[in-house]
């Protein structure tokens, strides 16, 4: 696999394997249909996360939820 400092430039089928968890993960919790646009949408942010440096399965679906959940404030 190559790599560069900071961005990936390629995904090995690990790395695939790994977003598809998280993509599918994001897709039960929010109750979306896979073949959906919102979820193409969601999988394009998956990889762009992915591919800056949140390569750890965990961590990329915490990034993945924080920027898709909406925030909630306290009034």
């Amino acid at each position: 696999m190559l790599y560069q400092r900071g961005f990936r430039t390629c995904i090995s089928p690990y790395d695939l394997a790994v977003c598809q968890r998280v993509f599918d993960r994001v897709c039960a919790a929010e109750n979306l249909d896979p073949l959906s646009r919102d979820a193409a949408i969601l999988a394009s942010m998956v990889v762009g996360i992915f591919r800056n440096a949140h390569t750890n399965e965990r961590e990329l679906l915490e990034a993945v939820m924080s920027r898709r959940l909406p925030k909630v404030t306290s009034p």
